[in-house]
């Protein structure tokens, strides 16, 4: 979002904000400029008192001086101040110019949970690119201490459960999900009779938590109800479908990736005497991310083909529109005469990714981003079923990479 919009908030002591630090002061911008404000505050009750004058409109972000020299005292005060325990929605971020690893390391020691430490200078970029979500003043105090009370159901949901950076959907189990489970250390799983809900960390990056579960059955209406109680449950920044589906024939081949920049349904409309009218149902994934993952692809292509031990791979990573359909398609000739009229530049056909995509525009008021990553398994004729598991490994694959690299 736009960073001259949120008053940013800067939990560390005056002399270290205004005369030590001078450097990381300057690296954060200006006031009325880079953010609307800059305001230091060192308690609490500081906090509190220049928190109220905001209107309620207004965004509100908080960073937190690590404090590093020999320790964290930073991160210390922070916590003893109550400020996250009170205001659970108000987002923050550890910032410090010193060690990160030696950082990590004493919040270890000091049985903190493991947090990612930004340096100054990215603090604008980080919020510019949403990496952290930012609230109303509103929209915080609707989650501050004492109010819980009164909360809907959906804050009730989102308040529950921990916040996990990435919830992450197949629609199927075997294979696809169990190819995602190898990627993840399981925490714990949430109550429920009807789907299997988990949620635990990235296992070479525990500081990245993830939602995960795979749908009852294929289709739009499973992929939509799981995708909003995830997105209700978890407040995920990003919500990814994982998976395979059938490519276009002139353009894509088996264990190629597909991330869709825009997903849209071709089999809604209206019938009548001349004939079949379609109506085209259609949301868009083009955000910053996607751009990111452009810029990136020569080295997660050069990933999945070095981890390929079964044959030589020329795995490619595509990037354009999926459509959906809600009928399994084993036709030759149908995407050239249903799909290509439509849109010429159509990498590929599934059942799923239009819900899951729609879920993340209505649910959380759009905050959650889609993000489709799925693997050709056939060219939607012909089809063969052992090109699936190679297919939901290059998806996994993929993801994998995405995830461990921090590109979104």
């Amino acid at each position: 979002m736009e960073t001259d919009k949120i008053n940013l908030f800067v939990f560390d002591t005056k002399e270290n904000f205004e005369n030590n630090k001078k450097e990381n002061k300057n690296s954060l911008g200006s006031e009325g400029s880079t953010f609307k404000s800059i305001i230091c505050v060192d308690d609490r009750n500081e906090f509190e008192q220049r928190f109220s004058s905001l209107a309620e409109n207004e965004f509100v972000f908080m960073i937190v001086h690590v404090f590093y020299t020999k320790n964290i005292n930073g991160i210390k005060l922070f916590e003893a101040s109550g400020i996250k325990r009170k205001y659970p929605k108000l987002g923050f971020m550890f910032v410090s110019e010193g060690d990160k690893i030696e950082i990590k390391k004493q919040m270890l020691d000091e049985e903190f949970e493991v947090e990612e430490v930004h340096k100054y200078h990215r603090v604008q970029s980080n919020l510019e690119a949403e990496t952290f979500k930012v609230y109303t003043k509103k929209e915080i105090l609707q989650l501050a201490g004492g109010q819980s009370a009164n909360l809907s159901n959906k804050s009730d949901l989102m308040n529950k459960y921990p916040q996990c950076d990435y919830a992450i959907i197949t629609a199927l189990e075997e294979d696809e999900m169990e190819k995602v489970l190898l990627m993840i250390t399981k925490i714990d799983r949430i109550p429920n009779e009807k789907h299997l809900i988990e949620y635990g960390q990235l296992t070479n990056n525990p500081n990245k938590k993830i939602a995960y579960a795979s749908q009852q059955a294929t289709g739009m209406i499973d992929a939509a109800i799981l995708a909003t109680e995830l997105i209700l449950r978890f407040n995920p920044k990003f919500l990814i479908m994982a998976g395979v589906l059938g490519g276009n024939p002139n353009d894509v081949k088996i264990g190629d990736v597909i991330i869709a920049t825009r997903v849209f349904t071709i089999d809604k409309g209206k019938l009548a005497d001349y004939g079949f009218k379609k109506e085209i149902e259609t949301t868009s994934n083009e955000h910053a991310y996607i751009t990111n993952l452009i810029r990136n692809k020569k080295e997660i292509v050069k990933y999945i083909r070095e981890k390929d031990e079964t044959r030589e791979s020329e795995i490619d990573i595509h990037f354009g529109p999926i459509a959906c359909v809600r009928q399994v398609i084993d036709l030759e000739g149908y995407f050239a005469e249903n799909i290509t009229p439509i849109d010429r530049k159509t990498l590929a056909l599934e059942m799923e990714s239009y819900a899951v995509s729609r879920a993340c525009d209505l649910v959380n008021d759009g905050k959650t981003k889609a993000l489709i990553i799925k693997s050709v398994m056939d060219i939607t004729q012909g089809k063969v079923d052992n090109a699936k598991p190679y297919a939901a490994w290059s998806s996994a694959e993929c993801l994998k990479y995405i995830l461990e690299n921090d590109l979104i």
